[in-house]
């Protein structure tokens, strides 16, 4: 019987590793477009001088080129004035932050929800309760404690009118704001799927906040370090 339980308990193990990994981000989006910009021209600009010395922004604002040119935009060969919109980026990554599961179970196989901690804020807040096992007989399955690092990934696009982007008065006309949660700190590896959900039904609908999650394609998430994360996270 204790052979069966194991062997079950294995296959649950394996059948978690198969778990398909995402990366889940809260966005936020405010805009005064009237409908999807379409034929337009843009350039990619920034706010924070020493981002945008970096070659790592430079990767990114391709990123964001690619995304917008996908939408219908042109990239503009000029400046900003020649230009229909500017888009600005910053970027952010903070952590890791421990975050704690534990697993108390009593005699027998059994299965239940074990609560965690999670973070919130004003853009929503995260946390769940994911499923554990017990094996009967076997006290060493019980009082477990699971520990990982998570990361705090966030991105913040901004669009303008180029002809006033120079001049004392912006005019913004969109705004949007992704957090994403998730054991991977390596911005570059998850702004593609962070990009994904903010530019999700561009430009959506304004002042709406919507947790969007992208599927990490099965071979990127096979190349990852042997300390990739753990089924039960996001990406």
């Amino acid at each position: 019987m204790k052979r069966i339980l194991l062997a079950l308990v294995a296959a649950v193990a394996l059948a978690a590793c198969a778990t398909p990994k995402y990366v889940t981000s809260d966005v936020t989006r405010f805009h005064t477009l009237p409908n999807a910009p379409s034929g337009q021209t843009f350039v990619i600009a920034t706010t924070n001088p020493e981002q945008g010395q970096s070659l790592a922004f430079r990767k990114y604002a391709d990123d964001i080129t690619a995304k917008l040119t996908g939408l219908g935009l042109r990239a503009a060969a000029g400046g900003n004035a020649s230009a229909d919109y500017v888009v600005t980026m910053n970027y952010d990554v903070r952590g890791p932050t421990p975050d704690v599961e534990s697993r108390n179970w009593g005699g027998g196989f059994g299965m239940g929800f074990a609560g965690r901690g999670g973070w919130g804020g004003g853009w929503g807040g995260w946390g769940g309760g994911p499923w554990g096992y017990g094996a009967w007989g076997d006290p060493g399955w019980q009082n477990r404690t699971d520990t990982r690092q998570l990361f705090v990934r966030s991105v913040e696009i901004d669009i303008y009118r180029g002809a006033s982007y120079d001049t004392p008065k912006k005019d913004r006309v969109f705004e949007g704001r992704a957090l994403s949660l998730g054991q991977n700190g390596q911005l570059e590896t998850v702004l593609p799927y962070i990009l994904d959900a903010l530019f999700k039904d561009f430009p959506g609908r304004s002042g709406e906040t919507l947790r969007v999650s992208i599927e990490v394609p099965p071979n990127v998430d096979a190349a990852a370090s042997t300390k990739a994360p753990s089924a039960r996270s996001s990406y």
